[in-house]
């Protein structure tokens, strides 16, 4: 039987956002009374079936340096050789097609994470830092209690069941993040329909997938130096509506996942692992053949459809709060999960932490939203009806840099610098946020278009090296540098003006050879020719 008892805050799932978000907020307040509700016991198997094992900037920032997690990212996971991506035709080897990585690590780091050991440890911790952890129990009813104007103590009620009885829970502060299971989501029918429909498949094999060693051209094998580490990246399979992702684990397994637009691709031929290998030998033969010897070590399958998720509201100033997928979820390309988790946690815990020292989150808590949906949004441009261009070396090359200029130019740089709950400092920047949404979204829309008049192109046989394209070393650089509020402003405004040259540079070479593609993009020549290494590999 569970005592009862009032807790300053219930986090409904112990896993990654939940375990994380209780960290964060002890390290700050190490007498807040945290109640952890996990349907799991702990210890949970390493090899956990999770999405959502490699992180990227933002996430890794979080993980590592926010809450102190660098010796076990180091000592116990594996770092990330960023990402890599791979289009030929699948009569073709890997030598014979366009790789797009780089040669050597970006200035700041990420992983590979294996989600259950990562896990595993931070439940371990969290208990060692006073929070309580009701693992084996499940939520099945919670009741939301709503203060009026923030002037009456809250008392959410969460009934659990642990070991076939029942209890109840209460708690000034509930925050959900039970994942898709989405409780508080689905209570209040918060669903947003994000028009951007894709399924997935996944699973885990018992063995090391090494990707270096699918092709025995020597000179492939050194691209990315003497020592083979191509298999350290998130790497991805690309196709016309597909992408296949390949990431190591720390356990010596290899997460091996299927991502399509159900228009292209159906969920229904690849539902199974049979049917995912048989889907694989026709278009990624390579993967097929490095996976069936070790078939018999598969150690899970599970089929997603419809993977992305939103919501119409993930804050309350009722003292609620929606994180990781209970809240929303993009889409696994980029890798963007554990980012959301880092800004979710980040604005719910601002939103904790103001309100048990005394101080009103009434026009917090709207403002704080306002910010995570903007930025959600504005990265939602990023896949939408993008999918059948994913088989597109030349369109995707450049839509690489974009992506990522745009990514580390403005969330991950205010990230870093711990501004994105700082309402009065992002107001500041806020003409050129609105700039970069309208400049993302043009361009969204300029490759789409590209796409149409441009459709199937065979991938030539070309490294693009992002390790030697200046515009992508320096933003990632530049965000590991600790700034002051003046300093980050220009820089930040720098970098508006750097994206705007850079969807110049980019239209204007396209449409110089393909003049009937349409776009309101007016013609202005750029600063700089920053991609003219890119154009040349691309044969653009």
């Amino acid at each position: 039987m569970i005592a009862n008892r009032k807790y300053d805050v219930a986090i409904l799932g112990g896993g990654l956002a939940g375990l994380t978000l209780a960290r964060q907020l002890l390290m700050k307040r190490p007498d807040i009374d945290i109640a952890v509700i996990e349907k799991r016991k702990f210890p949970v198997s390493e090899t956990t079936h999770k999405v959502g094992e490699s992180s990227v900037e933002i996430g890794a920032h979080y993980f590592g340096e926010e809450l102190k997690l660098k010796k076990h990212l180091t000592d116990h996971q594996l770092p990330k050789f960023g990402l890599r991506f791979f289009f030929k035709d699948p009569w073709q080897s890997l030598a014979e097609g366009t790789e797009v990585g780089g040669s050597s690590f970006f200035t700041a780091p990420s992983y590979q994470m294996d989600r259950g050991r990562l896990e595993n440890f931070l439940a371990e911790e969290d208990i060692s830092m006073g929070a309580t952890i009701f693992d084996g129990s499940r939520v099945k009813e919670v009741t939301l209690d709503s203060s009026e104007n923030g002037t009456r103590d809250t008392t959410h009620k969460i009934r659990i069941v642990r070991d076939g009885q029942s209890s109840t829970i209460d708690a000034k502060w509930i925050v959900d993040a039970s994942g898709r299971a989405a409780f508080i989501k689905r209570k209040l029918g918060l669903e947003e329909d994000l028009g951007h429909d894709i399924n997935a498949v996944w699973f885990r094999i018992d063995h090391r997938l090494e990707i270096d060693k699918w092709c025995d051209d020597s000179s492939w094998q050194t691209l990315c130096g003497k020592v083979q580490r191509r298999w350290l990246s998130t790497n991805h399979l690309m196709g016309e509506g597909y992408w296949v992702w390949i990431i190591p684990l720390a356990t010596g397994s290899t997460s091996v996942g299927i991502v399509a637009d159900p228009r292209i691709h159906k969920l229904q031929e690849l539902n199974s692992f049979e049917k995912s290998l048989a889907w694989l030998r026709e278009n990624e033969p390579e993967c097929a053949d490095a996976i069936v010897p070790h078939r018999e070590k598969m150690q899970d399958f599970l089929a997603i459809k419809k993977m992305s998720r939103g919501s119409r509201q993930v804050f309350s100033a009722d003292r609620w709060g929606l994180v990781g997928e209970a809240a929303a979820f993009l889409d696994p390309f980029y890798s963007p999960g554990s980012d959301f988790i880092a800004i979710g946690n980040t604005m719910v815990g601002k939103l904790i932490e103001e309100d048990l020292d005394g101080n009103s989150i009434q026009q917090l808590a709207p403002t704080l939203q306002s910010v995570f949906l903007t930025l959600f949004q504005n990265n939602l441009l990023t896949y939408r009806d993008q999918y059948p261009l994913f088989g597109n070396p030349r369109i995707m090359a450049l839509k690489f840099v974009w992506d990522y200029a745009v990514y580390w130019g403005f969330p991950a740089l205010l990230y870093f610098n711990e501004k994105l709950t700082d309402v009065p400092f992002i107001q500041t920047l806020h003409r050129g946020i609105e700039d970069i949404r309208d400049m993302n979204l043009k361009m969204q829309d300029f490759f789409r278009s590209w796409y149409q008049n441009d459709p199937h192109v065979s991938a030539p046989a070309a490294f693009v090296d992002q390790s030697n394209i200046e515009i992508m070393t320096r933003l990632n650089k530049e965000l590991v540098e600790k700034l002051s509020d003046a300093d980050l402003k220009t820089r930040f405004n720098e970098n508006v003006e750097l994206i705007r040259d850079l969807m110049f540079e980019i239209t204007q070479r396209v449409r110089s050879l393909q003049p009937q593609i349409e776009s309101d993009i007016a013609d202005q020549a750029s600063n700089e020719n920053r991609l003219c290494d890119v154009f040349e590999m691309l044969e653009i």
